[in-house]
């Protein structure tokens, strides 16, 4: 949980929950007037007085002790429609949901059988009692609702950001507001080895880092041997040295070979060609790496190679002309 956060609140439950569910009925053999708008005149009190009577007369009884009463929400024309609310009163149970739904049924089930009832008498219908129109009676059971909601009052009871995470729950035989990190809860969140935290994104699992293992996942159920990880970072360090010793000593013979491909000494050793110098010694061996030659002792190392020269062969000189510019 975040810091200052309860994973729990009790929830306070009100000794009586009332439940009040939508009822409409046509009135047959009565004009709506413009006095009916108002709430506060003769005609719409005498029918108010009227209607709500005979509503008590039909839900009273041994079958609905939980009928409380009836109210009118408004008159609207057409003989005259009333809509009105039917409200249900009970002690609390953890079933009072289930409890309502069915006093619900019994509810509709009353009316029903009371609007289809006829009055062959329409006098009556017109003064002394409210006849109804069967085919429009409506008791709408989407609409029942009760003053009590625990699923609003654990949102209330929550810290900021954190309600709509908050459910009700009975826990030890008491309705608590909970969420998925409370311990024995039907719906606890598993975390294994970790300890779920309730964060303003939703209850997460806080995975545990052991000294054999790393948990991970989101139940913290996957693990990790450290042993082998690190293992696998040691080996593959180890060849990770292995090529770059291996790049150096390839790099290193390379380049002794590329300066073996040129050495003076063996080029001035060559077989003389004819009408150039033959060396007999200066570029070669200890005399490379010492400076113990100066320009006399390398002149005396080069001789000319005449010896593939032939004497006798006649030399041709073309003569030069002289070319004289015209006068101006």
């Amino acid at each position: 949980m975040e810091s200052g956060m309860e994973d729990s609140v009790n929830a306070k439950i009100p000794n009586v929950i009332n439940a009040t569910v939508t009822m409409i009925v046509k009135v047959t053999h009565r004009n709506f007037t413009s006095d009916l708008k108002n709430t506060s005149s003769e005609a719409y009190k005498n029918f108010q007085n009227l209607f709500l009577s005979q509503m008590d007369k039909v839900y009273e009884g041994d079958d609905l002790p939980q009928y409380k009463e009836v109210i009118i929400r408004e008159l609207l024309n057409g003989s005259i429609v009333v809509e009105s609310d039917v409200i249900l009163e009970a002690n609390y149970t953890p079933e009072y949901q289930t409890l309502f739904r069915n006093l619900t049924k019994i509810v509709k089930n009353k009316i029903i059988n009371v609007t289809r009832a006829q009055e062959t008498d329409t006098s009556l219908c017109q003064n002394a009692k409210l006849c109804y129109n069967a085919n429009f009676t409506t008791v709408d059971m989407e609409t029942l609702k009760f003053s009590f909601n625990p699923v609003e009052l654990c949102n209330q009871k929550a810290a900021a950001d954190f309600g709509q995470y908050f459910y009700p729950e009975v826990v030890e035989g008491r309705l608590t507001c909970v969420n998925n990190c409370t311990r024995g809860t039907k719906s606890q969140l598993n975390c294994n080895l970790g300890q779920c935290q309730l964060l303003r994104s939703g209850p997460h699992c806080v995975c545990p880092n052991t000294d054999t293992h790393w948990y991970w996942g989101e139940t913290c159920k996957s693990r990790t041997s450290k042993r082998l990880v690190y293992g696998l970072v040691g080996t593959m360090l180890a060849v990770l040295l292995v090529l770059v010793v291996l790049a150096v000593f390839l790099g290193w013979s390379q380049k002794k070979q590329h300066r073996a491909k040129y050495d003076p000494s063996q080029a001035w050793q060559r077989e003389a060609l004819p009408g150039t110098f033959k060396s007999t010694g200066v570029w070669e061996g200890q005399n490379l790496k010492e400076d113990n030659f100066g320009p006399e002792k390398g002149y005396s190392h080069f001789q000319p190679n005449l010896q593939p020269v032939d004497p006798n062969t006649e030399l041709n000189f073309q003569r030069p002309k002289v070319v004289k510019s015209a006068a101006l």
